[in-house]
């Protein structure tokens, strides 16, 4: 592959069916969770910066935006299998001259238009921000219950990031479509759970995180 090219998109393989699938998203409200992380059992995807605490997840998710400077402070403490991206810029692939092998891990996936419903296209992921695009690809692998955690929506970041506080109108929009899609999860079976003490979120349902020891 050369440095200009563009992987195509990523069928999601539906290789998680019925399993429970834990999100680690990077709100402050993960940092007094971060020892409780390894000893959950389930599949994992890790969200950028969370993957400082579940290095082995099963995928690292990172979004287009901004995703090279992003990427060189967390893409070498992945040890798992699938990187996926949320869009593409040719630039990234200088992550393949710092981590060897790195290139064949890295997987591409686009966004939908329709935000409000789980994504019905193998190779799209619905959601204004990253950690709601994780719902979407949880539910294409065929994730059954999806657990949320640093799913704050306000605030800032567990860990030192580019954004450290990010606007609250950003946390406004991401939340706007939620509710419709709290609903069309019911509707398709998947339980959404909300393990942030400290959310904005209410339209799923929540838990203590230690209720799923």
């Amino acid at each position: 592959m050369t440095a200009a090219a563009t992987p195509p998109l990523w069928s999601v393989p539906r290789d998680w069916v019925g399993e429970r699938c834990f999100i680690l998203c990077t709100g402050e409200s993960l940092k007094p969770q971060t020892k409780i992380v390894p000893r959950l059992k389930g599949r994992f995807i890790a969200v950028k910066h969370g993957v400082f605490t579940r290095p082995d997840a099963d995928v690292l998710f990172l979004s287009g935006e901004r995703t090279e400077a992003i990427s060189r402070a967390i893409v070498p403490h992945y040890t798992g299998p699938h990187i996926v991206v949320r869009g593409w810029r040719p630039a990234d692939q200088i992550w393949g001259q710092t981590v060897p092998g790195l290139m064949t891990r890295i997987k591409r996936v686009t966004r939908t238009k329709d935000h409000e419903h789980l994504t019905a296209y193998p190779n799209h992921v619905g959601g204004y921000d990253s950690g709601t695009s994780a719902i979407h690809l949880a539910y294409l692998f065929g994730a059954t219950e999806i657990v949320l955690l640093g799913y704050d929506m306000r605030g800032g970041h567990f860990c030192p990031h580019p954004m450290q506080h990010p606007p609250a109108d950003h946390f406004t929009r991401h939340m706007s479509v939620l509710p419709a899609l709290a609903a069309d999860a019911k509707a398709k079976g998947i339980r959404i759970v909300n393990c942030s003490p400290i959310s904005a979120v209410t339209c799923f349902e929540r838990q203590p995180v230690e209720a799923f020891l």
